[in-house]
């Protein structure tokens, strides 16, 4: 799995990244990045998803802790273009 500052996210976003956002629902539903998809981690962990395999993934979080954990259960299952946005929203807030 890749980390991505979130200086740099204004960068990759020019890479057409899926951007998937792992919180819980409630936390979800009070506003995430723009574009990104809701998948809980939970789905991640039991495979319950269609994730491409030839897309980069940006996995978010508010703190970037299940947002690892998420990614951590997507290389176990084969994916390569994985990326953790590095201290999740909160770091993005500060940048």
């Amino acid at each position: 799995m890749r980390i991505l500052k979130a200086e740099m996210l204004e960068a990759f976003l020019q890479e057409n990244p899926l951007i998937v956002d792992v919180r819980p629902e409630a936390e979800y539903a009070r506003g995430s990045l723009e574009g990104a998809i809701h998948l809980p981690v939970k789905a991640i962990q039991h495979g319950d998803h269609d994730l491409p395999k030839d897309r980069p993934i940006l996995l978010i979080c508010e703190r970037g802790a299940m947002s690892e954990l998420a990614g951590l259960y997507l290389e176990a299952a084969g994916y390569e273009q994985v990326y953790n946005l590095e201290g999740g929203l909160r770091a993005l807030k500060k940048a």
